[in-house]
């Protein structure tokens, strides 16, 4: 018995490996994570928006995503450029301040501080007041100290800071949905 073995090698398989190796996966690994950074970037706006009370236009115009460039590291970057927001931009303070205190007999009504909305929450800030549709507070208890205005958000801090909780969001998603949007591309990619 003799036994015989002949090789022949096909086009397709020789195809395939150099599409393995080629500069097309790298393109098509960034394609992917960029796409996955949009996604992230407009579920973070709705997160932010829905969490602080700003408006999603504005969460929307300050956020921008960097893509990924084809390469041997790639890394897609998602960065909010904003100033801390104003408690009195969005927050629609009110503080009525009593000029006659028991006139004729009533009662002093002063509010114990300004009243606004952070955070989708209205609370009374004591000790502040509301001047130039602004809220402001003494930086120390002196009268005489110099008033500082209060912010609310930073959107910033909204996007990256761990106890924010569009942090933990957005790592549960990427851990849901990256190595699928990636592995897409690299499939359509192949040619599979």
């Amino acid at each position: 018995m003799q036994v015989t073995a002949r090789f022949d090698q096909s086009s397709e398989i020789a195809h395939f490996l150099r599409n393995l190796t080629g500069p097309a996966m790298q393109q098509a690994g960034a394609r992917g994570l960029t796409e996955h950074a949009q996604e992230q970037k407009r579920q973070s706006v709705v997160r932010i928006a829905a969490f602080t009370g700003v408006p999603a236009g504005r969460v929307r115009s300050k956020t921008r995503v960097t893509g990924a460039k084809p390469g041997p590291s790639m890394s897609a970057v998602i960065t909010t450029a904003d100033q801390a927001i104003p408690l009195g931009e969005y927050g629609n303070p009110v503080w009525v301040r009593d000029r006659n205190p028991g006139w004729k007999g009533g009662a002093v009504s002063s509010m114990a501080g300004a009243q606004a909305t952070a955070w989708n929450v209205r609370r009374t800030f004591g000790g502040t007041w509301v001047a130039g549709g602004q809220v402001y507070r003494r930086q120390t208890s002196d009268p005489r100290s110099r008033p500082v205005r209060l912010f609310s958000a930073v959107l910033a801090n909204e996007l990256a800071k761990p106890s924010r909780p569009n942090v933990s969001q957005t790592e549960r998603f990427a851990q849901l949905d990256l190595e699928k949007r990636v592995t897409r591309h690299v499939l359509r990619a192949l040619g599979t």
